[in-house]
């Protein structure tokens, strides 16, 4: 082989070989443990300081708003024959979006503290069910009540 040839196979193996490590290292990255309260709860010691996401509804009469975009509130999930998990506290520093309240289905991103706390550092509300499965017939005639 020629010293170019030499030259061109190493340079393109070195290239494949950053670009591989750019995916696996984004991948661990961005891969994240989606959990409800009550999956959280069973396996709450595996999860220790680790970023994950977690999904419930805001236990009603729960949200207090504290000064620097500091919010506390409790999560839940409904189980079936109308039993619930326990409550978990939650504190989030953040803007907090307009469909924010109580009941409102919620997926947070963070980490549980050694307190027991999620602390969150991503908000996502829901949108209530009101806006979802409405033809346009059914939300002029309830507008025209």
């Amino acid at each position: 082989m020629t010293v170019r040839k030499v030259k061109f196979i190493s340079g393109f193996a070195v290239i494949v070989a950053c670009l591989v490590f750019l995916v696996i290292s984004s991948s661990q990255k961005m891969g994240m443990y989606y959990l409800t309260v009550t999956e959280l709860e069973a396996r709450e010691t595996e999860f220790l300081n680790k970023r994950i996401k977690l999904a419930g509804k805001v236990t009603p009469g729960t949200i207090l708003k504290l000064p620097d975009r500091i919010v506390e509130f409790q999560i839940w999930e409904p189980l079936e024959g109308n039993a619930f998990s326990t409550k978990r506290q939650v504190v989030y520093a953040g803007i907090v979006p307009d469909t924010f309240r109580d009941e409102a289905d919620v997926v947070l991103e963070g980490e549980v503290g050694a307190s027991g706390r999620f602390r969150a550092d991503t908000l996502l509300a829901k949108c209530p069910s009101k806006y979802e499965g409405q033809s346009y017939e059914e939300i002029k005639e309830s507008y025209s009540r």
